[in-house]
């Protein structure tokens, strides 16, 4: 999987276990190394910058009391990028069992420093063209580095259903991508 290790492996089982017995100090500086990453799965997925601050708010609200029963001798980040895509897609239920109606980022006025954590305009805009479940299986698979069988495992989905959703995707990607 891609990762973003910005911080030592020791670090981050210091900082987990802190966190875990409610060390707000701790909590502060696990937003700072890994929130951008963070943001950056949860818009990929929602398309949204106003349910991707959402979606970060609930998991850094939620952390300590995850964090109590996260096993110290794995790698931190792969488990965040895990919490924020559960989050997520936990998100999606909670809107759509609402009736609400996700506004598309345009008609939110939106801060210079998220647009800065965006890796891509191009790339954002064609991910917007897809559906939900193409968009999700594209961000996991093809920009977080999950396998097929993660992703099914992510979504309680046959790993043949993510390589479905995938290869429709790649090709929606395309036709907004102008390629043939």
């Amino acid at each position: 999987m891609v990762g973003c290790n910005l911080i030592e492996v020791a670090q981050e089982r210091r900082l987990a276990r802190a966190v875990a017995t409610g060390d707000r100090q701790a909590l502060s500086v696990l937003y700072e190394e890994y929130s951008e990453q963070m943001f950056k799965v949860a818009y990929r997925l929602t398309d949204s910058s106003a349910d991707a601050r959402d979606v970060l708010h609930d998991v850094f609200c939620r952390l300590p009391d995850a964090l109590a029963r996260f096993d110290c001798k794995r790698p931190l980040w792969p488990w965040l990028q895990a919490v924020t895509t559960r989050t997520t897609l936990a998100h999606f239920r909670k809107t759509k069992e609402r009736g609400e109606i996700p506004l598309p980022d345009g008609s939110v006025d939106n801060a210079s420093h998220e647009r800065a954590v965006l890796d891509s305009i191009e790339l954002e805009r064609a991910l917007s063209t897809l559906t939900a479940e193409q968009r999700t299986v594209v961000v996991l698979k093809e920009l977080l580095g999950y396998s097929h069988e993660e992703i099914g495992e992510l979504l309680g989905l046959p790993p043949s259903t993510s390589r479905g959703r995938l290869y429709r995707a790649r090709a929606a990607l395309r036709v907004a991508l102008g390629d043939k």
